[in-house]
């Protein structure tokens, strides 16, 4: 692989690992706007139905905690981030894939583009990043070999936090 396939492949890399941070945020975002507002009925209802000062706290400090979970962790902000650095990443894409040549010039000028775009970037979860490894390789053909294990407790957890992320290795290397 030549230093211009090698970036196109970074750069796809990026495009589906914002994709899916964006999806994962959009997701959380709804999650926890529906639970609020179900729990919020229900706190009505129990109220008005007299179900007991129990349960009408509990459905009151649901509605709190979804609330402030969504508040804090800013999901809808951090799904529209993911978004527009996917986006970016996808122009930058075109641009490689429009380049004839693979000059060092020209992968010098694509690197920095990409260099640009990843400042912008919070901080990477590796687990997510090999995930979305994994599945380029497997959308371009490549051999299962060339793959990176990746544990189930690891994808389990890979839009939260890393796990190990220094444990992962390729199958040939094992």
């Amino acid at each position: 692989m030549n230093d211009l396939e090698k970036l196109l492949f970074g750069v796809r890399r990026s495009v589906r690992y914002h994709h899916r941070r964006t999806l994962f945020f959009d997701r959380f975002h709804k999650t926890s706007t529906f639970l609020s507002a179900l729990s919020g009925t229900a706190t009505l209802a129990s109220v008005l139905a007299k179900a007991g000062p129990a349960w009408t706290l509990t459905f009151a400090a649901s509605v709190a905690v979804f609330s402030v979970i969504d508040l804090v962790v800013g999901t809808a902000q951090l799904a529209r981030l993911h978004n527009d650095l996917s986006k970016r990443f996808i122009k930058l894409e075109k641009e490689i894939i429009k380049s004839k040549d693979a000059t060092p010039e020209s992968v010098s000028v694509f690197t920095t583009q990409r260099l640009d775009i990843e400042a912008d970037e919070p901080p990477p979860l590796k687990v997510l990043d090999s995930i979305c490894h994994n599945e380029l390789l497997r959308a371009m053909g490549y051999d299962k070999s060339e793959f990176l294990e990746i544990k189930w407790y690891q994808r389990f957890f890979s839009q939260f936090i890393n796990i190990h992320e220094h444990k992962i290795h390729s199958k040939s290397a094992i």
